[in-house]
């Protein structure tokens, strides 16, 4: 079998390169996925952007880079114009997919990560196995050794300070908000029209690590222990009509289109 042209590089933790899975599955089109440890990431994603972008996702498409999920989103619109559609091609639904997927893309994404981050650390709990779980022992390894560096990187690029954690905490709730107002309160609803959209998959992906809905990479593992403080967390928003928007994604929208999480890990690397 031919190896498909698209390869995504990624974090396998990240709710950002979620979006971008979600976003190429749900449309149908193969991959694969180079997974890369944080740090020394950048020496593959700096080469593959002569230089550029340091994050991921990167998207390599027969030999054209995009990075950032949501430039990645609008590629995969014009690139592959016979995939199923997650962007209205004109006119006032196209106005408020592209709307609510920056207002979720900014606000999800960056709070979200933020306090999930913070609250792990805090915890003392043993990030390893979500970090590091989809690699292949040799990266295990690796990633363990690395982790202390990984961790003070994390804290002074995403300012992990007491303050800007709390702010991040509200800023979450009103995004939650948000989404019960735009589906009033209604979790069989779409953000926009009768189908999914990139606006679903954006709020969807970057909310997941608050329910930890199977089939996402923060499903709870057996044994895994999680901070009380997220436990706590996740429980509330589960009880709330946002969070059962988010699992009935998950559950009707996500495990529907997946190659599986595991089953992309596995393949990753190799």
């Amino acid at each position: 079998m031919a190896r498909p042209e698209i390869t995504l590089y990624q974090f396998p933790i990240s709710h950002y390169c979620e979006k971008t899975r979600w976003n190429l599955d749900a449309k149908g089109i193969p991959y694969v996925i180079e997974n890369l440890i944080p740090g020394p990431h950048r020496f593959v994603t700096k080469r593959l952007t002569k230089g550029g972008r340091g994050t991921v996702p990167v998207l390599v498409d027969r030999g054209t880079v995009v990075t950032d999920s949501t430039d990645i989103s609008l590629h995969l619109e014009r690139a592959h114009a016979s995939a199923p559609a997650l962007i209205p091609a004109g006119g006032p639904e196209r106005e408020r997919v592209l709307e609510l997927e920056t207002y979720f893309d900014e606000m999800a994404g960056k709070h979200v990560r933020r306090w999930v981050y913070a609250t792990l650390f805090a915890s003392g709990a043993d990030i390893k196995p979500l970090m590091f779980g989809a690699f292949p022992l040799p990266l295990r390894l690796v990633g363990t050794v690395l982790l202390p560096v990984i961790k003070t990187a994390i804290r002074r690029q995403y300012a992990l300070t007491p303050d800007k954690v709390e702010e991040s905490r509200v800023k979450l709730l009103e995004g939650l908000d948000r989404l019960e107002r735009e589906t009033q309160g209604d979790p069989s609803r779409y953000l926009v029209g009768e189908s999914l959209s990139i606006a679903d998959i954006t709020a969807a992906s970057l909310f997941s690590p608050l329910v930890a809905a199977e089939g996402s990479p923060y499903a709870v593992r057996p044994g895994e222990e999680v901070p009380k403080a997220i436990a706590e967390l996740r429980a509330s928003v589960a009880a709330r009509p946002a969070g059962q928007w988010l699992l009935r994604r998950y559950r009707e929208d996500r495990t529907r289109v997946a190659r599986g999480f595991g089953a992309s890990a596995a393949a990753a690397n190799g």
